[in-house]
This record gives C-alpha cells, sequence and structure tokens, in this order.
C-alpha cells in the first residue's frame, strides 16, 4: 500500500538485524568446522564431544534466534519484510539442527570410523555453510547482488555434488548390503542425515535469492 511504503521511507530502518543474521550464521560457521571434525575423530569418545560442543552451540543459536524475534516484535520498521526475517533466522537455526543431528546419531549408533562418502558429505556441508555465511554478511548491501548470487550458485553446484555422492553410496549399499543389517540401517540412517543437512543450506540460499529478487 502507498501509505506503508511512505511510513518505511519516512522512518529510520533497524539495521541491527543485519548484525543479529551475521551472528547466528557465524555461530553455525563455527559449528559447521566442529562438525567438519567427524571426518578425522577415531573413536566414540572423540564423537561425544563433538556432540557435546555442537549442542552447546545449537543452544547459543537458539539464543540469538530468539533475540531476534524479540527484536522483531518491538520494532515497527525492518529492513527487510519481517516474514523474511523471520523465514531466514529459522532456516539458518535449522542448518545447525540438523549438523546436531548428524553428530547424536554418528553417537547413539556407536560408529567406529566414519566411511568416506560420509566424510565426502560432511566436507560439501563445511563449504556450503562457510558460503552461507559470506552470503549472510552481504546481505546488508544489495548493491553486491552479484557476489551474493555467485555464493548463491555455489552452494546449488555443491548440493548437485552432494547428491551424487549419496545417490552413489546408497547404490552400493543396495546392491551389497552389510551381512549385519544393523549396519545397514546405521549407514543409511547416517547417509539420510547427512543429506538432509546439505539440503537445508540450499534451502537457505533459495530463500536468500527470493530476498534479493524482492528487495533489489
Amino acid at each position: 500500500m502507498l501509505l506503508d511504503r511512505i511510513v518505511s521511507f519516512l522512518l529510520p530502518r533497524e539495521n541491527k538485524f543485519f548484525t543479529y543474521l551475521q551472528s547466528i550464521a557465524k555461530n553455525l560457521q563455527e559449528a559447521s568446522d566442529v562438525f567438519a571434525e567427524l571426518r578425522t575423530a577415531k573413536s566414540t569418545e572423540d564423537h561425544l564431544k563433538i556432540a557435546e560442543r555442537l549442542r552447546r552451540m545449537e543452544h547459543e543459536g537458539d539464543e540469538l534466534a530468539h533475540i531476534l524475534y524479540e527484536e522483531l516484535d518491538k520494532t515497527f520498521v525492518t529492513p527487510l519484510d519481517r516474514e523474511d526475517l523471520h523465514l531466514l533466522c529459522s532456516e539458518l537455526d535449522s542448518i545447525i539442527d540438523t549438523a546436531e543431528a548428524v553428530a547424536n546419531r554418528i553417537v547413539i549408533f556407536r560408529v567406529g570410523t566414519i566411511t568416506e562418502p560420509m566424510s565426502e558429505l560432511i566436507r560439501i556441508y563445511r563449504e556450503c555453510v562457510h558460503a552461507v555465511f559470506r552470503c549472510v554478511s552481504l546481505l546488508s548491501d544489495l548493491s553486491k547482488v552479484d557476489e551474493i548470487n555467485t555464493h548463491i550458485v555455489h552452494v546449488n553446484t555443491l548440493e548437485n555434488e552432494a547428491d551424487k555422492v549419496y545417490r552413489a553410496e546408497l547404490a552400493r549399499l543396495f546392491a551389497n548390503p552389510p551381512a549385519d543389517a544393523v549396519d545397514f540401517i546405521r549407514q543409511k540412517e547416517i547417509l539420510d542425515a547427512l543429506e538432509r543437512s546439505i539440503d537445508a543450506t540450499e534451502d537457505v540460499m533459495d530463500l536468500m535469492r527470493s530476498v534479493v529478487v524482492k528487495n533489489g
């Protein structure tokens, strides 16, 4: 509505929300580095320590998200649509949730050493999250739309790469299933959780593409 646009023009825009989003994304990036330590962990004890660190970081992310939601309720004019800010915060939070879920499965299933395809998917997840962080850091300056889109495309490419790794390993599992049925279930559960974690990063990038188009 015209009145809404006039009011938005006259009132100051609250850019603190970009700072909140960047803090959430920074915590997520650091969590992805911790998550990547699963690639070289050698024991269930190592896995447990990583899972506990991720749990603490997930709680920190929840607290940051809570602050953003509270500020949204108190702020009349926001730099982006409040629905978009709420969704971005929620989707970023879900990325760390998926990583914690993977780590918990590895601990619960008492996986000794993760397989090479799992290791590769963890690497891809970390790279995706770093791209998400860089993208969130640029949201406050939409004149850098080309750079933002570069990171979005990069995550899409990585997600396609992850799909290939996931499908190839799934095909191998079904073609040559382990003698132990429990081991089959264990591996499939972890692979599925890893795929969801990478999909979550692409979901955030799809949302950021929509935000950029809407506000560009």
